[in-house]
């Protein structure tokens, strides 16, 4: 390494050199310079040279991944015979959107990297698919780090997603079939039921069924029978004997969905950076009552009734199937977090190296849930034919009930601003000035918050 003081250049010998003008093909000499860090970096480890890489005072785009035992010294003057202008000028690592852009894992020995300025780049808020993403500005893993006049910088981290609206409600229940004509048999026997399909066909526990209609008979009209599932509505109409038939009840209607709980807790740490905490999903709301089937009329064989033959009077009408219970409200994403560096059970040491972290994004609002589907109106009753007199017609149906709204999904916790987020050994912080930004408030669910992240110089999160 040259002279701080004086400027001196580095000789050929020492390393691999690496300008942005340079090329990937070139020897990696102050006169053929490579073009990228990682090729540095992959032409040091061959042995040829010490595995030290020089790199100009540029900005290299691109994910640098250094390994144990290959030293990065960067704010070098390539246009000046590679003399150190590391005070005023220090080489520059970036890479894209959601990547970090300095690495350090892996290799034998200890990670140095002098007179480097790492950033993170900012996470564009328009962009919808980098919803959650962090920004880190460094990440080491398993190594020995030794830094000295750098600066490691993360920016504003992205917001969380919201969970998203369901664009139309649950299955709605059909109209329930309709009574069959008096006078059409001995015995008017009623139409088929209805059936809203709101389960699986392994579990059809929760599909609701209208009830059967009464049945028409010549001396009495049968009752109705209730709806299904079981609830506090859906009766079934009473036949005609000797009162007139009643219609079917209405179905009661599902209940709610509880809420899902909003986030808490710290997120994780891993090889990749940093994992945040969704909220969870909201509970579905339950299938409403079928209505109940309409009571069954008397029928007749005297003059203007029916005949002899087919004495039966009108039979009821089905109840309407109730509508299916609504799903649960999406989660609400979890806020990126700007972190300036990670440590994974790594052995720090810094000399003048500031951290600075950016803004934790908000956590994202748990969704609505899903309206329940409205039930169907219960089947008519059956008819008189015409010149029928004397006679009534069957009873109607009762509608199905309204199924329960989804419940409203939890919302994701807060982003961090932290200068350094650790597992394992605490981090020193002598040599280091951090600067931490504002952590992002919690989603909101159903009345509550998740937790708003953490601003800290240094956080330790569990293995």
């Amino acid at each position: 390494m040259p002279s701080k003081n004086s400027g001196g250049a580095v000789d050929d010998v020492c390393g691999i050199f690496v300008a942005a003008s340079g090329d990937d093909a070139g020897a990696g000499t102050k006169g053929a310079p490579v073009k990228t860090i990682q090729q540095a970096i992959a032409l040091a480890q061959q042995g040829g040279a010490a595995q030290r890489v020089y790199a100009c005072a540029e900005t290299f785009e691109g994910q640098v991944e250094l390994p144990g035992g290959v030293a990065l010294f960067g704010g070098l003057d390539c246009s000046n015979g590679w003399g150190w202008i590391g005070e005023t000028t220090k080489t520059t690592l970036s890479a894209g959107e959601g990547e970090i852009p300095l690495v350090m894992r892996g290799g034998d020995g200890a990670v140095r990297v002098e007179d480097v300025q790492v950033t993170a780049r900012a996470i564009d808020p328009s962009n919808t698919a980098a919803r959650s993403m962090s920004s880190i500005a460094a990440l080491a893993e398993g190594v020995s780090v030794e830094m000295a006049r750098c600066a490691l910088e993360a920016s504003d981290a992205a917001d969380g997603v919201d969970g998203d609206a369901y664009p139309e409600p649950a299955l709605a229940g059909e109209q329930g079939n309709p009574g069959r004509e008096a006078c059409s048999d001995e015995i008017v026997v009623p139409g088929g039921v209805k059936q809203n399909d709101c389960g699986t066909p392994d579990d059809p526990s929760d599909d609701s069924t209208g009830g059967t209609g009464g049945i028409g008979q010549q001396t009495e009209g049968g009752a109705g029978s209730p709806g299904k599932p079981t609830g506090t509505g859906g009766t079934g109409g009473m036949g005609e004997s000797p009162l007139e038939c009643t219609p079917g009840g209405a179905g009661s209607e599902g209940a709610a969905g509880d809420p899902g709980p909003s986030a808490t807790g710290f997120g994780s740490l891993s090889s990749s950076g940093y994992a945040g905490v969704s909220g969870t999903a909201g509970m579905p709301g339950t299938t409403a009552q079928g209505g109940g089937g309409g009571g069954g009329a008397k029928g007749g064989a005297a003059a203007n009734q029916c005949s002899a033959e087919s004495p039966g009077g009108a039979s009821g009408g089905s109840g309407g199937p109730g509508g299916c219970g609504g799903k649960g409200g999406h989660p609400g994403g979890p806020g990126g977090a700007s972190i300036a560096l990670v440590s994974l059970d790594a052995e720090l040491t810094f000399t003048d190296v500031s951290l600075k972290a950016g803004r934790g994004g908000r956590g994202g609002n748990g969704g609505p849930g899903q309206e329940g589907g409205i039930g169907g109106i219960g089947g008519i009753g059956g008819t008189l034919p015409t010149g029928v007199e004397g006679l009534k017609p069957g009873c109607s149906g009762g509608p199905g009930g309204k199924g329960g709204n989804g419940g409203i999904g939890g919302g994701g916790l807060g982003g961090h601003s932290l200068g350094i987020a650790f597992r394992g050994s605490p981090p020193p912080t002598d040599g280091l000035t951090i600067t931490t930004g504002e952590p992002g408030n919690g989603g909101n669910g159903d009345g509550d918050s998740a937790a708003t992240g953490i601003k800290a110089d240094t956080q330790e999160f569990a293995q």
